[in-house]
């Protein structure tokens, strides 16, 4: 069995099909995966997925395992391409027309952050909690993905984006908080 860097020069030398497909299929359920839980549609997930695995295979001669493994770089290229889906203009719209249920949830109940995201998790609200979550920069999108999706410690995702722990928090915390705001505000929760 080959290394991921061993497949990577095979396609970046050779174009050699068969190296992309195994790289590929290697990550594949992971990445679906990563990107269900977000988008929280099998169909979209799908979509999604496809998307990743294009733009990595036309951005794999600028990868450089000097400044990464391949499996962060490809994190971060799907974390990019989902927060462009929840950017588009075809998500705002879908958005628009889906008719969500209320839920009856007194605010005071939620007890935690960690109980909070449960409950939209729960509910099937990460739609509309992505949707919040990309209005801010890319690096503070990372951190809510990474956190959430990938099951990340603040001190793994400071040291992956060269942050201070202290400012990971506080962006996490500070996205939490518009979400529970917005959310429960609403009345969705």
């Amino acid at each position: 069995m080959h290394s991921d860097n061993q497949l990577i020069k095979k396609v970046k030398r050779y174009g050699d099909r068969r190296a992309a497909d195994e790289l590929l299929r290697r990550y594949y359920r992971e990445i679906y995966a990563f990107a269900y839980r977000q988008v929280s549609s099998q169909e979209l997930a799908m979509d999604v997925t496809q998307d990743i695995f294009l733009a990595v295979l036309q951005g794999l001669s600028s990868f450089d395992e000097r400044k990464a493994k391949f499996r962060t770089w490809l994190y971060t290229v799907a974390s990019n391409k989902i927060t462009d889906y929840f950017r588009s203009k075809y998500h705002r719209q879908r958005i628009l027309t889906d008719d969500f249920c209320e839920w009856e949830q007194p605010s005071d109940m939620l007890v935690s952050d960690e109980d909070f995201i449960q409950q939209i998790y729960g509910r099937e609200l990460m739609n509309q909690a992505m949707a919040i979550v990309v209005e801010y920069g890319n690096d503070w999108v990372q951190i809510f993905q990474m956190k959430l999706f990938l099951e990340r410690t603040f001190g793994e995702i400071a040291t992956q984006l060269h942050l201070s722990e202290n400012t990971v928090k506080s962006r996490y915390y500070t996205m939490i908080k518009r979400l529970r705001k917005e959310l429960v505000n609403d009345g969705t929760i």
